[in-house]
């Protein structure tokens, strides 16, 4: 299984990964929330969600953090083999100049 950890656009850890090093956004009407896609969450710790993130795109196996529970808006499942779960896209880092023209 995979996940996808919704991180709140408004504590310190979301803040620093909406500036980049995400995995993409979810917005909410009024914020974008970055979200990380990762391996392995454990929720049981009393103060943090431990998570490894994978790394694949930018050269590394993984990434594991502890990230505090109020700064999680919501952790989705979804199994490996497919792609993102419906309503879920993958952002390119770089908008090409054609795909620019073309909006």
């Amino acid at each position: 299984m995979r996940y996808l950890v919704v991180l709140d656009a408004r504590s310190p850890i979301g803040g620093c990964y909406a500036s980049g090093n995400n995995d993409g956004f979810i917005n909410d009407g009024n914020l974008y929330h970055p979200v990380l896609d990762c391996l392995e969450v454990a929720t049981d710790a009393p103060y943090y969600v431990f998570v490894k993130r994978n790394m694949e795109k930018q050269g590394r196996n993984y990434q594991s953090l502890h990230i505090p529970h109020g700064s999680v808006v919501a952790i989705y499942c979804y199994a490996d083999e497919g792609s993102k779960p419906c309503g879920f896209i993958v952002t390119p880092n770089v908008v090409s100049e054609e795909n620019s023209q073309n909006r």
